[in-house]
């Protein structure tokens, strides 16, 4: 194409990617059309020039078409068709002008015409409706063809006066012109018609791939997706064409013969267990070619399972993330027998929260192909496997293979790579691997037949003596070669290039080697020399994209006097490829590590990274600002709710139309690019004004495209930077801006995820009001506020906090770089955190299948890379650090010892008894016995050194029946012992914690035992150093640390828990005592340099020690660090992380770099919340809502029309259950100690004070009747009824308990009747009773409804006087009449099983639970009411009315009419939210996390529903 069409840089167009049209190449007019005669020839020279004519003609139509093909994959056969063409064009062409025979000719042509009519018949199968017409264009144009050649073939054998079946001797007839003319006219005018359609085609073609590239642009797939394999678009994806290797060129013929030949004879050999060949060698020496002509090799053939090649052009390619996917879908199109099998498990893992490398690896590859019937192998191909870019991850999948591959005899694996450590680690030792000693390339070899030929073939064009020097520059090198060649076939200016590479050197370095032809390659393309700087920033930002960008794309970030196109056509030689809008890649990753490097390396073509990165901000910035608007894709309708995403259709086929390829990549990655430039003062004050206008616009439209993550990762990283630069004396509120960005996004991130406009609404409300950033938005935004009453003020802390526990965190341990934390609870579940951005890494671990877990040991390795840990259960789980996926899981070991990690986390030592076993862990090796313990010891812990060469059992011999335990020191490779030690037991149980530390250097250890022995010994000989009995027989010796570097350790003790012993490492002896704490020492951390230790106290200070001397130095964290109870502090003690008393199940995490002073969770009255914080009662007095305090045994009273606090109440004990009066003038509360207080609501003065008999219990309740009159107390074995209008006289109802068994004796009241004569409730946990009240009669009604816990609440009818629902298992709804006995009337079955209110209307027609609502007209057969409206007489019950909003999934919903409302802050959504959230009418109330209710007024909201 570049030959037929030349471009001219100064009139050229720029073309962008937002151009609605294609504008298609212009054909060139057909050489020779006219039919001027003025010039005569000799009849034989005007034969032979009328064949160059046609020959040249069709070769250029062909080549024309061929062109085309090569534009987009939906014409890829005609690629190939086209080639066959143009060879047998060119073959005529060199036959003729020889003269040689025509007979072998005309063959191949008759052959090659065959072919197109296969090819023309395939393109027609695949057609679709667009093509028609250009397939009838060409079908007709094939016959004209036909015919022409017959006409000539005709010709010549008349004139020989022969009859010919072909045209063998046609080269020799004698044909008038005017009759030739006549042929090339029919010729002529069938290519113009075919041309038409072509570019008909093509601009609907080229549009449609364009779109679709933009489309998925994005290489990092989010989720699994499920495609009919016979279907599946996912192989015209950019990503998926790299994936799949499709853009790799194969092998030329003749190349790497041997190479090819040993890679066919492991396929072909039977019964080999080498299931894994690995070709691995430098960089550039054909790897990937030779992958890609192998697995072609087995596609044709039948044999080819799946194949990855990785890439770095593409995000998806540089991760395992996407692999399992990629191959399985490969799979079910290259074997359809499994395509059902593997779609089933592409949608099950599809709907899984997160699913494991090895279990994907497993489920969609190895047992679907495990399934095949017969012998014959398959193979998966993986390619440049060293191109992921995270180590983990390919060591994961390595050992994921060699774990599952001999499973499937029948499956086999070609692998490519660099010989990268951590590759050949795995690989090196396994019995599977064949072909690692097989070398590509030799720089000691001057014989390279293989580039010979490659660039004999590739480079016929140019000169023999050329050739030579390309091959001898080369010295073998592929890379080498291949970039000459393509060079060489896409430059204008050959010879120019030809002699800069002739006047370079030759070096036996590869990289030096590549480096010069790299300097020749930008050299050429550099045609005009003042417009270098032109040309470096293209290739600026093609290095600096995060993801590959097309020219196109570039173009709009570039001013438009820069044509990107023509640059990137200079450059073919390493970049591909050139159409306008595909994305552009470096063709190999030695070129970025060039133009990368340094001034001497680059050679005046250095591209600084932080430069590159500050050009793409400021672009992105710049688009963004243009693009962005408030509801960009107006969605927002007068007087309808906000849309959530889902409720959108098509919303990617929105976000794609309605925003260009260049807005997209500047919404993600423009953080990223400003925090890679280091942020200069100019830059971070363009990034301010971009936030402090457009960022609720961003986060908006990164909602709708699903990419909040980006954002959140983009944010953590410039906060970091802006960090450092309020450091370094800039602006501290522009931090707290870019902080305050990060936090909205993660503290709202759910209620995003679900609604982009909810951005503007819900989560922009609970937003700090004197935020710096936020001001303006709420003001800007106020209009759609929603009705929020509260008096709580949102404050953002200056620290990260980190969520997803239930209940206490009891374990805070960093990694060895401070770069990972876990948190573990008392429930059994294990977090892993990213400290830079807090956000939670990998799965979590939840151990509540079993019961959960109080015991948790965890550890990193000793490079931080993986951390392991074992559950109460004994199970192991071992885990990378850098994404959290499992390396081991659910390995299970049993006995009385736990199994213990090594200090590597590569393998497990455990006792099986007698026997000491170890297992490699990592590679999946089997067990092996380590040793043999003394006859009859029974091991119950076991303790490796640091240099895993030593190892201590702890243990006793329960025969001997003696009083200790004993410690046995064995070498780990020969088990040999080395020492044993004899520990008498006080008063402590036969299996009694022992601790044993040893130093980090291993030359130490210290055994520690409750029975206050406190033993410091020599590892390599096992002699006792120092026996310490210095303290109470009792005590305990507490934590021991040694000193990292240097000759110290430390311990705290029991009775002197504030103090801490510094002593001496080689002979124990007394350094200092520390002293300072008033309060017993939490944590404590040596320095790095191991000079100073920090601790930290429950008296709420960080102190910090010179070891030395034991002197005092200043703090790390000043002032009051927030009620710290469980902590942790990194090894640079860069950062402390902690939780509170009061907030136990939360981790603060601070960073200490500048002396931030600690924050407080504990403020006036109390005001965190706690289990205890909780919502007691509510009604409308006023109205008033009740809430219990968390720790000072309070009730708080507070107005909920102005969210102001009325009064505290504090009765002498903790307040167990609040009751508000129907008629709004009374409250009563009942405390843990059996106290019943009755309060007047409206001067909160003591009216009447009742007592039960006391009995200490945190169950109980109490509830008025409906006249207000009578006062119901229920707790634990007794419930008492009392008349408020005589308080003075014995309660009117007493009822205790008539089981004797006091464990579980229990009554529970429930309702009154509304004429105060009935009261219904539980006995005894089976049995529903109701009674009279005031009768002398002891007698009930009582029928058996189940377990107590099933039993929920009842409710008497307010007109029908002994009507009775009653809600049980949460499932169901009982109506009952209540006459001389107890007659079920009818069971309603309930949806779900969520607990709520229930409730009768005023005029007893309808009943309500929840949302839920029947009409019972007819008691025995009730209907399900709906409407826009709740029944009017639902409205008329007074201060206690009835709520038809619920809380479902973090939203509140509306039944009358049905409708979701508003989302609840995900701060808001505990785990035990009920405890938390009360509806009266159609307003929501909830408790923040200081223990203040916000009322939201939903009113304004429903209006504007029912209106709808």
């Amino acid at each position: 194409m570049k030959a037929l069409f030349k471009r001219d840089r100064k009139k050229k167009q720029k073309q962008t990617s937002e151009s609605s049209s294609y504008v298609p190449l212009e054909l060139q007019p057909v050489p020779g059309a006219s039919t001027d005669d003025t010039n005569q020839q000799h009849p034989r020279a005007q034969a032979s020039k009328s064949y160059e004519d046609a020959s040249e003609l069709s070769e250029q139509f062909l080549g024309i078409i061929k062109e085309i093909s090569e534009a987009t994959d939906l014409l890829s056969p005609l690629k190939s068709a086209c080639a066959l063409m143009i060879k047998g064009i060119q073959t005529m062409r060199t036959v003729h002008r020889n003269k040689a025979t025509w007979m072998e000719l005309c063959d191949e042509v008759e052959r090659h015409l065959q072919q197109l009519e296969v090819h023309r018949s395939e393109l027609q199968e695949r057609r679709g409706d667009e093509s028609n017409s250009c397939l009838k264009a060409l079908a007709h144009y094939f016959s004209i063809t036909a015919d022409v050649i017959d006409n000539v073939a005709k010709a010549g054998s008349e004139e020989d006066g022969k009859t010919l079946l072909s045209i063998k001797r046609a080269g020799m007839a004698q044909m008038e012109k005017e009759e030739f003319g006549r042929y090339r006219e029919m010729m002529e005018n069938a290519w113009q018609a075919y041309s038409i359609e072509v570019k008909r085609l093509i601009a609907l073609k080229v549009k449609d791939v364009g779109d679709q590239l933009e489309e998925y642009e994005k290489a990092d797939t989010r989720a699994m997706s499920v495609r009919n394999p016979e279907n599946d678009d996912s192989m015209f994806r950019p990503d998926s064409m790299i994936a799949y290797g499709d853009r790799v060129d194969f092998c030329e013929e003749g190349t790497r013969v041997e190479i090819l030949d040993a890679i066919r004879n492991w396929a072909t050999s039977s019964g080999s267990t080498r299931q894994i060949f690995w070709l691995n060698d430098a960089a550039g020496t054909g790897k990937s070619t030779i992958a890609a002509t192998i697995a072609n090799e087995w596609l044709i053939d039948n044999r080819l399972a799946g194949r990855f090649f990785f890439s770095p052009n593409s995000r998806t390619t540089q991760t395992t993330k996407e692999f399992c996917r990629f191959v399985a879908n490969d799979i079910a199109r290259n074997q359809p027998s499994l395509a059902d099998t593997i779609q089933d498990e592409i949608k099950s893992i599809s709907s899984e929260q997160h699913v494991w490398f090895d279990i994907q690896l497993q489920r969609l590859i190895i047992n679907p192909v495990g399934k095949l019937e017969g012998d014959k192998c398959i193979f998966i191909v993986v390619d440049a496997l060293d191109n992921c870019v995270l180590n983990e991850e390919r060591v994961g999948l390595l050992n994921s293979f060699v774990r599952h591959l001999p499973s499937v005899l029948h499956l086999k694996l070609l692998l490519t790579s660099r010989p990268v450590q951590d590759i050949a680690d795995v690989l090196a030792s396994s019995p599977l691997v064949h072909g690692s000693d097989l070398q590509l390339f030799n720089v000691r070899n001057s014989h390279h037949p293989d580039v010979i030929l490659y660039v004999e073939k590739r480079l016929m064009s140019i000169s023999l003596e050329d050739r030579a020097m390309i091959i001898a520059r080369s010295g073998g090198l592929f890379l080498y070669a291949a970039t000459v060649c393509r060079m060489l076939e896409r430059s204008r200016h050959r010879t120019d290039i030809l002699k800069i590479i002739s006047d370079v050197g030759v070096t036996d370095k590869l990289e030096q080697r590549m480096d010069t032809l790299y300097l020749s390659v930008l050299k050429q393309a550099l045609i005009d020399r003042d417009a270098g700087g032109m040309m470096m920033s293209v290739l600026s930002m093609i290095i600096a994209a995060y993801q590959p960008l097309s020219s196109n794309t570039i173009s709009q970030f570039l001013p438009g006097n820069i044509y990107v196109e023509d640059f990137v056509q200079d450059l073919g030689g390493v970049l591909k490829d050139g159409h306008p809008d595909r994305p552009i890649k470096v063709l190999h990753p030695t070129f970025r590590e060039f133009i990368l490097s340094n001034v001497d390396r680059a050679n005046g073509f250095l591209l600084h990274s932080a430069q590159s990165a500050a050009e793409m901000a400021y672009a992105c910035i710049s688009t963004l600002e243009h693009m962005l608007e408030d509801d960009l894709f107006h969605l927002i309708k007068p007087g309808q709710s906000l849309p959530r995403n889902d409720d959108i259709k098509d919303v990617d086929l929105l976000v794609h139309k309605s925003v260009n390829a260049a807005e997209r990549y500047a919404s993600a990655f423009w953080a990223h690019h400003v925090a890679a430039s280091e942020a200069s003062q100019d830059l971070l004050s363009r990034v301010i004004t971009f936030l402090s206008r457009k960022y609720m616009n961003w986060v908006e439209f990164m909602s709708w495209r699903g990419d909040i993550g980006v954002c959140i990762e983009g944010l953590s990283r410039l906060q970091r930077v802006s960090t450092d630069q309020v450091g370094s004396g800039n602006n501290i509120q522009d931090s707290v801006i870019i902080r305050h960005a990060h936090q909205f996004i993660v503290q709202h991130q759910s209620i995003i995820i679900d609604s982009a406009l909810q951005t503007y609404c819900m989560a922009l409300f609970f937003t700090p009001p004197e935020s710096p950033l936020f001001g303006g938005y709420r003001k800007r935004y106020r209009d759609r506020q929603p009705d929020i009453i509260t008096s709580s003020i949102v404050e953002w802390e200056d620290h990260v906090v980190l969520g997803g526990h239930s209940t206490a965190i009891d374990q805070l341990i960093f990694s060895p770089d401070g770069s990972r934390l876990i948190s573990t609870d008392l429930k059994g579940r294990l977090q892993l955190w990213d400290t830079e951005t807090g956000g939670l890494v990998g799965r979590p671990f939840d151990d509540t299948f079993h019961g959960g877990s109080f015991d948790i040991r965890c550890t990193f390795s000793r490079t931080g890379d993986r951390f392991g840990f074992i559950t109460w259960t004994k199970e192991v789980h071992i885990r990378y650090s850098i994404n959290g996926e499992p390396i081991v899981q659910n390995m299970q070991f049993r006995g009385l010892c736990y199994p213990i990690l090594s200090p590597a986390v590569t393998f497990i030592l455990f006792v099986d008894a007698p026997s000491v076993l170890r297992r490699d862990v990592i590679y999946g090796r089997e067990p092996q016995v380590v040793g043999v313990t003394e006859n009859g010891f029974d091991v119950y812990q076991i303790f490796i050194s640091p240099n895993e060469e030593m190892i201590v059992c702890v243990g006793d011999f329960p025969d001997r029946h003696d009083s200790a335990n004993h410690a046995f020191l064995w070498k780990l490779n020969t088990f040999s012992r080395v020492a044993s030690y004899s520990m008498t037991r006080r008063s402590s149980p036969y299996y009694v914690t022992v601790d044993v530390i040893f130093s980090p250097d291993s030359s130490r250890l210290v055994i520690c035992h409750p029975g206050c022995t406190f033993l410091l010994c020599e590892t390599q000989t096992g002699r006792e150093i120092s026996l310490f009995q210095e303290f109470a027989s009792f005590d305990r010796i507490g934590s021991v640390l040694f000193c990292p570097h240097g000759q110290y350790f430390a311990y705290t003790h029991l009775r002197n828990s504030s103090w801490i012993i510094l002593r001496e490492q080689e002979t124990g002896g007394l350094i200092a005592t520390l002293k300072g704490h008033t309060k017993p020492i939490i944590y404590y951390s040596f320095s790095s340099d191991g000079r100073r230790l920090a601790s930290i106290s429950y008296d709420q200070t960080v102190r910090v020690w010179e070891v030395e001397n034991g002197a005092p130095l200043e703090t790390i964290l000043r002032g009051y660090t927030g009620d710290i109870r469980v902590c942790g502090l990194s090894s640079d003690w860069g950062q402390l992380a902690s939780t509170s008393r009061t907030n136990r199940h939360r981790v603060h995490l601070y960073s200490l770099n500048g002396g931030i002073v600690g924050h407080s969770d504990i403020e006036p009255d109390d005001i965190t919340v706690t289990s205890k914080h909780v919502i007691l009662g509510a009604a409308f007095v006023g109205p008033c809502i009740a809430v219990r305090s968390g720790s000072n045994r309070g009730l708080q009273l507070w107005d909920t029309t102005t969210a102001s606090r009325i009064e505290s109440i504090f009765p002498t004990d903790y307040v167990v259950g609040v009751a508000f009066s129907p008629d709004g003038m009374l409250i009563a509360a009942l405390t843990e100690s059996s106290e019943i207080w009755v309060l007047n609501s409206e001067t909160l003065k003591i009216l009447h004070f009742f007592t039960m008999t006391k009995v200490y219990s945190k169950d109980g309740g109490l509830f008025f009747s409906p006249n207000s009159e009578l006062l119901a107390v229920y707790k634990s074995g007794s419930a008492h009824i009392w008349n408020l209008r005589t308080p003075n006289r014995p309660p009117v109802f007493r009822q205790f308990s008539l089981d004797t068994d006091t464990e579980n004796d229990f009554i529970k009241l429930s309702a009154i009747s509304s004429d105060n004569a009935r009261v219904a409730g539980v006995d005894e946990g089976d049995k529903l009773l109701v009674w009279k009240i005031g009768s002398k009669d002891k007698a009930s009604l009582q029928t058996t409804i189940g377990e107590y816990y099933t039993y929920i609440s009842a409710v008497f009818s307010p007109t029908e006087k002994y009507l009775l629902a009653v809600v049980k298992l949460l499932s169901t709804i009982s109506l009952w009449r209540v006459g001389e006995e107890l007659q079920l009337l009818t069971d309603i079955s309930l949806p779900e099983s969520i607990p709520s209110r229930i409730s009768f209307s005023s005029d007893g027609r309808y009943l309500a639970y929840g949302s839920l609502c029947w009409d019972i007209i007819t008691a025995v057969t009730p209907l399900p009411y709906s409407g826009e409206s709740s029944p009017p007489s639902f409205n008329s019950i007074g201060l206690h009315a009835h709520s038809f909003l619920r809380y479902e999934d973090g939203w509140i919903y509306s039944a009358f009419p049905p409708c979701r409302l508003l989302p609840i802050p995900t701060e808001f959504r505990k785990v035990d939210f009920a405890d938390y959230w009360y509806t009266s009418g159609e307003q929501a109330i909830f408790i923040d996390r200081r223990g203040r209710p916000i009322v939201i007024d939903c009113s304004s909201m429903l209006a504007q529903a029912r209106q709808r």
